[in-house]
């Protein structure tokens, strides 16, 4: 019999900068949430974390298959807004029609975040302009908003 060795997976590169970003915000999220809460539960979650859950806190017959799983925002089982439920049965059968229309502000605020983003940026959304026949932003045709937004997404 002939032994055959195991190979070890390649290691995955990893980017230390946007590993760092992402951290940052995770934790951001997470400290936003606990700050949201009541005084005593942050620092009760957090010793539940480090701790474990107490026994006494778990009840016996706790079955998480017990509970609703809510998909989406949208989907929570209560009144999320002050509304009667006629005008929820609007917005909801809104939200089934087309997107609304793409603006020229809308424009703007994506151009700058990805310029935001990366310097860089900025030329390639010149060139992507000049293929729409436009110089600026104000130029593009209201028709070609979308498509050119789609275009910039993909920066």
């Amino acid at each position: 019999m002939t032994e055959t060795k195991k190979k070890l997976p390649e290691p995955v590169p990893v980017d230390s900068k946007k590993l760092i970003d992402g951290l940052g915000t995770i934790f951001g999220g997470v400290i936003q949430l606990l700050a949201a809460m009541e005084p005593g539960m942050a620092k009760e979650l957090a010793d539940m974390a480090i701790n474990g859950v107490p026994k006494e806190k778990v009840p016996e017959n706790f079955n998480p298959d017990d509970f609703e799983e809510i998909l989406a925002a949208d989907d929570v089982p209560w009144e999320t807004e002050a509304q009667p439920k006629k005008e929820k049965k609007q917005k909801k059968t809104e939200k089934s029609q087309p997107a609304s229309t793409v603006t020229a502000d809308d424009i703007t605020k994506i151009i700058v975040q990805k310029i935001k983003q990366n310097r860089s940026n900025s030329e390639k959304i010149g060139s992507i302009l000049k293929t729409y026949g436009a110089a600026k932003v104000s130029d593009l045709s209201a028709d070609k908003y979308e498509a050119f937004l789609t275009d910039v997404s993909q920066l």
